[in-house]
């Protein structure tokens, strides 16, 4: 029952987060604070707040008082998870350098170092993680219909989706049936997915090599480089 209680809550959050620009509420909120000088990159942070409350609250739920850490997965090694997220992310991160032009702003933090660690929060540790290890469901279909999810997070949820939004789709679901993959292979250290989705934001942000997450033919060699080397890494 906590379990799926957690699993429960954790797709309400996700759900909300999605939908609350449709909230006349938040947006004029959203309205005030701009008004009130707020910048810009500092209340988009609002999801990846929800995202990480969310996602203490599920594992609280799922795995009770004194284990919220270790059954998120951050208690296990993070230099474990930075050794091999700097091995397997290197492929893409020389490729992006020597093929795209250095940038950076405010706005990428959320990007390069709020996104990764929420969104393995919420859809790794909990949706993934809640699912196969305290309800012992198969991890296939647990791993691609949280993948799916994962990529809804990337597309519009209504009439503006469009056959422009399908390649961002197939591939941040791809990526996160992938991570999914990764992380129970390395005993469920979550460090490992979220410093390796740092890395590879990073590069495909701080050097500009795409418009979407789908990218192009060149953007995708750096990006399947580092798909193979952290899959040999992680097999071997």
């Amino acid at each position: 029952l906590a379990g799926a209680s957690a699993l429960a809550f954790a797709i309400v959050v996700i759900v909300l987060t999605r939908l609350r620009g449709e909230s006349t509420a938040y947006v004029q909120l959203l309205r005030r604070l701009d008004a009130a000088g707020v910048p810009e990159a500092l209340w988009r942070l609002d999801d990846g707040l929800l995202f990480a409350l969310g996602s203490v609250l599920a594992a609280r739920l799922a795995y009770g008082r004194g284990r919220v850490a270790d059954g998120l997965g951050l208690a296990r090694s993070f230099a474990t998870g930075a050794v091999f997220a700097l091995l397997a992310g290197a492929p893409m991160l020389l490729h992006a350098m020597l093929s795209g032009s250095f940038r950076v702003d405010a706005s990428m933090v959320r990007g390069i170092v709020v996104a990764p660690l929420v969104e393995e929060l919420v859809f790794r540790a909990v949706l993934l993680g809640v699912a196969v290890r305290v309800l012992r469901w198969p991890f296939w279909p647990v791993a691609i219909t949280a993948g799916l999810v994962f990529g809804s997070m990337h597309v519009p949820w209504d009439g503006r989706f469009g056959a422009q939004h399908l390649g961002p789709l197939l591939a941040t679901s791809a990526g996160g049936i992938w991570y999914a993959w990764i992380v129970r292979a390395h005993d469920w250290n979550l460090w490992t997915t979220v410093l390796l989705h740092a890395v590879m934001n990073g590069a495909w942000m701080l050097f500009g090599v795409a418009e979407d997450a789908a990218g192009g033919a060149s953007a995708n060699i750096g990006r399947g480089l580092t798909i193979l080397v952290g899959t040999v890494l992680t097999v071997r």
